[in-house]
């Protein structure tokens, strides 16, 4: 075997061979290795698995290494926002179109069992439940209720999601965005409403005559009175009716005077 001499180092061509053939196998084993660190994003967690199966290892937010055989399934465990259209009967029968928002969050600790059992799209389980709950909700009430117990129907969806998909999301809120009826049922209670507000005026206009009636009754009842007393006044005192008539008399001397025979009331006339 050859070898070269120069000065005091002797080179091999074996050695030659062997160090161009090392330093490509390095370098590609370390570009293998460094692709096996990946970064879970804040918010996420990773699952881990290995030739399709799941490990049962969850990676946190950071910078992680896996064995390059390995793999990463990312799923987010920030809030997430859901809203669509359905539509659901009243007890009444009355068709009731509802407009729902949601808000929901991945527990971290259930990310395992939720890809092995129902796969990264989970919502695809979680909104067919929220609906059902609706419509046994709105289905309580008559449609006429609804609206006005709109309130106590979001608070009671929302503690049955918590406790009917508490296994796979975290119910954060429920919001009824929108609440409609069918056209005929609208132009009814808008009848309805009408017909309320003139029966409401009618009743006010009776009860306002109820109240003058009576008020007219009161005064003649106080105008009898007063005559009554005023001719009790006249009979026991006769003086005072010819006070009365000088207090009434405009200076002017009537041009008859008839005066009854029983009157027995005195009228003084000036003398022109």
């Amino acid at each position: 075997m050859a070898r070269y001499t120069s000065g005091m180092t002797t080179f091999s061509p074996n050695a030659g061979v062997k160090l161009v053939i090392l330093i490509p196998v390095l370098v590609f084993a370390a570009i293998f290795l460094a692709g096996s660190f990946l970064s879970i994003d804040a918010g996420h967690v990773g699952i881990v698995t290995q030739f399709g199966r799941v490990t049962g290892r969850v990676l946190e937010p950071g910078l992680h290494w896996i064995a390059p055989w390995q793999d990463c399934r990312r799923f987010d465990c920030r809030v997430q926002k859901f809203e669509g259209d359905t539509e659901c009967f009243s007890k009444d029968l009355q068709l009731v179109g509802v407009r729902l928002s949601l808000l929901t969050t991945l527990r971290p600790n259930n990310a395992v069992t939720i890809y092995q059992t129902i796969g990264r799209d989970y919502m695809s389980q979680v909104v067919p439940r929220v609906w059902e709950i609706l419509k046994q909700q709105i289905a309580a009430y008559n449609a006429e209720e609804v609206i006005g117990m709109r309130e106590a129907i979001r608070l009671n969806i929302i503690r049955a999601c918590k406790d009917r998909l508490s296994d796979v999301v975290d119910v954060n809120d429920v919001v009824l965005v929108n609440i409609t009826f069918s056209d005929v049922y609208e132009k009814a209670i808008e009848q309805k409403q009408v017909a309320q507000q003139e029966a409401l005026r009618a009743k006010y206009e009776l009860d306002r005559a109820k109240t003058e009636a009576q008020k007219a009754i009161e005064v003649a009842k106080g105008e009898a009175e007063a005559i009554r007393v005023r001719g009790e006044a006249l009979k026991d005192n006769p003086g005072v009716a010819q006070l009365e008539a000088i207090k009434k008399w405009n200076g002017v001397s009537p041009q008859t005077v008839v005066i009854g025979p029983d009157s027995g009331v005195p009228v003084v006339f000036p003398v022109k």
